[in-house]
Order: structure tokens, then sequence, then C-alpha cells
């Protein structure tokens, strides 16, 4: 990867304070909704002489964090950036692996497949469960998935020859196991997320990001709003919403265990709009450069990071397929970035993933490396200082769909 002084800039630093100013003010002025028993949780999780530094409102449900605050978690989530690996990730928890059969519930022979080619490949850098192999079994069967869970995370480990592992976890058995391979200097940790939408901290999310955090795990902070569904409809503030979401989470880790390793996953993407069912557009220059976006100013910030960009949105990996897939690494490359992941494997649906594919696009890559597509370079990203309004409304209204703002800016933004 070259230097960051070399790449093109989509955004600028006056750019990434304002957008980090708007995340901490909804952080701090807008809060987070939150269930009685989550926040009893959280709250309870706090390490000694951290709880007053929350600002929580039983009578609201909402947990308000000042920026000064948010201001000194930084400071210690910067001290873990070089504990990440630069380059590229295998992305989330796919419910479909895809083969010549087509679609069909994964196993573990597949996850270990794709963590063998991992640990081979040195591009890729972070690897995630990317397959819920524990779709097979019931949930009430607590001994046979902590059981998987723990085949898959030793057989990770040991594929990753010392590289870092993220996997999805759900038993206490799961965590137990990264956190004796993370004591053993194994780089493991866990990769969650803890807002649904909507800035609503997400009940189910909850068990597993304290089981992370108290165990002192290094973590994933996912955060995925929908411009135009559940999130604004313009690059600047759809990003806001993003990092506010992701920051917010890593924040809480630092009140729960301060100096917890954690990286900032704000991946945002769009819905199409223009269309009757507005698809997710993944594989669009939009989606790449929104998270473009966030990647550099989580640089900016010094804060350790991991964005998204899938190579294409075609349900097969088609002629079609392969075009969108060298556009967007020729698009990538041009920018700095931290981690990326969602580039190799992934369709237009995300819940499936093609380990074949992911072969044959890494084979790509490598050519796209040498001998670049050509690619128009978008105009450098603005400030909407509509952004903010935007999003006030359409949390209140708990939709985006219908607001002005996001009707006003369908055919002009993420058009591309």
């Amino acid at each position: 990867m070259t230097t960051q002084t070399a790449k093109q800039k989509f955004g600028n630093p006056e750019l990434y304070e304002q957008i980090h100013q708007d995340a901490m003010m909804l952080i701090e002025s807008y809060g987070f909704s939150v269930s009685p028993q989550a926040s009893q949780k959280l709250l309870e999780a706090m390490a000694p002489g951290q709880l007053e530094k929350i600002n929580y409102s039983e009578e609201l449900g909402r947990i308000y964090i000042s920026q000064d605050v948010i201001e000194s978690s930084i400071k210690l989530i910067k001290q873990g950036m070089d504990f990440f690996p630069k380059g590229f990730g295998t992305g989330g928890m796919a419910a479909y692996i895809v083969d010549q059969d087509g679609p069909r519930t994964p196993v573990l022979e597949d996850m270990n497949r794709l963590a063998d080619i991992y640990g081979q490949t040195d591009i890729l850098t972070s690897l995630q469960s990317s397959f819920n192999v524990l779709n097979t079994l019931k949930r009430k069967d607590t001994e046979g998935r902590a059981k998987l869970e723990c085949q898959a995370i030793d057989h990770m480990v040991l594929a990753a020859g010392g590289k870092l592992i993220l996997p999805t976890i759900y038993t206490d058995q799961g965590y137990d196991r990264l956190k004796s391979h993370n004591e053993a200097g194994r780089p493991a940790g866990a990769a969650l997320s803890i807002i649904a939408t909507y800035m609503t901290v997400s009940d189910e999310m909850v068990d597993p990001f304290i089981k992370t955090t108290t165990r002192g795990l290094p973590f994933i902070m996912n955060s995925m709003p929908i411009g135009g569904l559940t999130g604004p409809y313009t690059m600047s503030s759809l990003a806001t919403l993003a990092h506010a979401e992701a920051l917010f989470g890593m924040v809480l880790g630092q009140l729960i265990c301060p100096g917890i390793k954690c990286l900032n996953s704000a991946m945002p993407t769009i819905a199409n709009m223009t269309k009757k069912d507005m698809p997710m557009m993944f594989g669009s220059v939009s989606n790449t450069m929104v998270n473009i976006l966030l990647a550099e100013l989580n640089l900016h910030l010094g804060i350790p990071c991991c964005q998204s960009s899938c190579g294409h949105h075609r349900d097969q990996l088609d002629d079609e397929a392969m075009a969108q897939c060298s556009k967007i690494y020729s698009l990538v490359n041009q920018y700095d970035y931290f981690i990326m992941r969602h580039m190799f494997g992934f369709s237009a649906q995300i819940n499936d993933f093609s380990i074949d594919n992911m072969e044959k696009q890494i084979e790509l890559y490598r050519k796209i490396e040498e001998n670049p597509a050509p690619v128009e370079i978008p105009e450098p990203a603005k400030y909407d200082e509509q952004g903010l309004e935007a999003i006030l409304e359409g949390l209140a209204r708990q939709d985006f769909r219908v607001l002005d703002h996001t009707l006003k800016n369908i055919g002009k933004s993420f058009n591309h």
C-alpha cells in the first residue's frame, strides 16, 4: 500500500472535522435509544469510575455521552492502531454459501476451507467468520453450538498463521476460547454491532457486546445505515450517521474496558431509490466512495478502521460482474484505506458468499494492481448543510424514505 500522501482525496480535513463534530453532537445531544433491560446490563458492566461518564435518562430511555468523554476515549482507541493489520478483510456472516449447485447452508468444512485460503493469501489480513455455520443447529442445542464455535475458532487460528481473526460468536465457551488464544499471543477478537437502526441499541447484541468487552477482546464495531431507508441520502450525512453509530459502540467499549482495542467499522450502503424494490447498491461506485470517505475520516482521526467495498452487485460472477469488479478495484486503489472488506466473494445479496468466486476475484485484483482499468475519479465529497437536520427528522420519523431531503436528492446523490 502506498503512503497516504500519494493517494487521491475524496474528502478534506475540514469535511472530516465537520462530519466528526456532527457525529459527536448526535451522541451527546440526541443520544441512543435503549431498553431498560439493555441499559441495566450496560451500566452494570462499566469499569470502576466510568459509570459517571454516561448520561442515562431512565425517563427518556436514552444514553448520552459528552464530547469530552468521546475525545478521551478516542485517545485510548488510537493507541491500538498498530495491533490491526492493513489489507483486506473477508466480510461478515453470510447465511448462504454458493457453489456449483447453487446456494446452501454453510457447514464447518466451508469455514475451514475459507480459513485455509485466508492464511495462504498475503493480501487477506483480517478474517471474520463469514459463514453462519450455527444455522445447522437448533438454538436450544447449546452444547452443540459451543462445540462447533470452538472448532471453527481453533481452525481459524491454526490456518491464520498469526494473522488476525474476528469471528461473530454467540456462546460463552466461544468467547472463552477466543480469550485463551488472545492471551497466548494469537491475534483473536470478535466482530459485532450494538446498534440496530435509527440510533437504537439492539437488545439482541448487548450480551455479545458485554461478553466481548468484559473479556478485553479486540473487537470490530459494525454500523450499517442504508441511505434512503434507515439513513439520509447524501454522502456526508450518511457518513455522519454511520460514524456516530460505530463511534458510540467503540466509546462504550472503552468505558467497560479502558484501552480495549477496537476497529471503527462504519460501513453504510445505499438503496437504489429509483427502483420499486429499492435494492441495495453494494457494488456501485457510490457505495465505495461513501466508505472511502469514512476510511479517510478515520485515518484523519488516527482511528483503526475497516470499511466496505463490494466488487459487484450481480447475482453471479459473470462478465458484467467481472467488469464491475475491475472498475471498483481500480477505484479503491486510488484512495487510502486501512482495512477494506467485502471485496471478494460476495454477491448482490451480500447474504451469499462463494469461495470459488473469491479465488477468481483475488486473481483479478492482482491483475488490476499491475494494469488498472480506466476509471473516472469522482468529484470530491462536499458537506451537506441540510444533512444534520435530515438525520434528526428521519430519526424522529423512524423512516427516511419520504423525507423531502431524500426525495430531492434522488438522481443527484448515489447515482453511480
